[in-house]
């Protein structure tokens, strides 16, 4: 047999070979892996994507429009508390979860974080994210209240303890991703689009991530949205994260577009919101008889701006 014809049947093979390889990674690193503890090395991937300082760099000051002010300071367990209420069907709450997962990591330590995707017949199918579902946070600075509130099959998942319910209802108007910090700030919708890593894998946006694109730049540029928000609300601590150019940007446009919380702070008992009249609730959940004991320390006068992001399911 010819030898020309040869080597071309052995990479002919070697081809074909290969193709399976990344066809069978492709569905390993998707639907295989949903449910499934985020590895080791994986999380360590996503500690450090949020301490590279190129991440550092990105900022869109329209961003900050997409944010609302709170009425009042909040904590858990000492500490400014982080409220977030989504679902894991929820594609836009997909796409807000990078952002989350890597200003989170800033302060603390995120485990316990599973692969999902979102629903496969949303608007925007199969966006690879993470469930906080059973979210381990350890932090010296701030806490985190996180809710998935139904699985990726919109069958209840998650509890909300009724006074979070509330605060949800109320500033959120049910619609999700919702994320409350510390009462002085909260976001309905995302500023990422999901369109951007529908039906990808996780692998294709860690590796987004690592680079400058689209992509990069978005979900960097959420987070560092997030971060300076969690910085103006526990002191600005740590210096190292809380001193960097860009989340000095966003404290710095979030202190001009919110000049009423900063002028104008008065001591207030518990606010009413935080613990309601237990009440029947509309929103089909698996149980809201019980309550989160967090504390609201101060309140002020609150404002809102226009919202600029992403439509939110409601």
């Amino acid at each position: 047999m010819n030898k020309k014809f040869l080597v071309f049947i052995l990479i002919a093979v070697i081809a074909i070979a290969v193709i399976g390889i990344i066809n069978l990674r492709q569905v390993q690193s998707s639907s295989h892996q949903i449910g499934t503890y985020v590895s080791a090395p994986v999380n360590l991937e996503l500690y450090e994507l949020a301490r590279n300082q190129s991440g550092f760099t990105q900022f869109n000051s329209s961003f900050v429009y997409s944010v609302k002010q709170g009425s009042g300071e909040l904590t858990y367990q000492g500490k400014p508390v982080v409220i977030f209420v989504g679902a894991e069907w929820c594609p836009y709450c997909g796409a807000e979860m990078w952002s989350l997962i890597i200003a989170l990591d800033r302060f603390g330590n995120v485990s316990g974080l599973k692969y999902m995707e979102s629903s496969s017949t949303d608007v925007y199918p199969d966006v690879p994210t993470f469930t906080l579902e059973n979210l381990s946070y350890t932090s010296q600075y701030i806490s985190v209240l996180a809710y998935e509130f139904q699985d990726r099959n919109h069958q209840p998942l998650q509890a909300v303890p009724s006074n979070i319910y509330q605060l949800w209802q109320q500033l959120g108007n049910g619609s999700i991703p919702f994320i409350d910090v510390a009462g002085l700030y909260y976001e309905v919708g995302t500023t990422n689009n999901p369109g951007l890593i529908q039906m990808k894998n996780w692998t294709y946006v860690l590796n987004q991530l690592h680079g400058e694109n689209l992509i990069s730049y978005q979900i960097f540029s959420t987070a560092n949205l997030l971060t300076a928000e969690i910085c103006l609300a526990d002191g600005n601590q740590p210096s190292h994260v809380c001193q960097e150019p860009a989340i000095v940007h966003y404290e710095n446009e979030l202190k001009s577009n919110f000049p009423v919380y900063y002028e104008n702070v008065y001591e207030s008992q518990t606010a009413h919101i935080l613990y309601p009249e237990r009440q029947e609730l509309s929103r089909s959940l698996s149980s809201h008889e019980h309550e989160i004991e967090f504390s609201s320390v101060r309140a002020g006068k609150g404002s809102a701006l226009t919202l600029t992001r992403y439509n939110p399911v409601t």
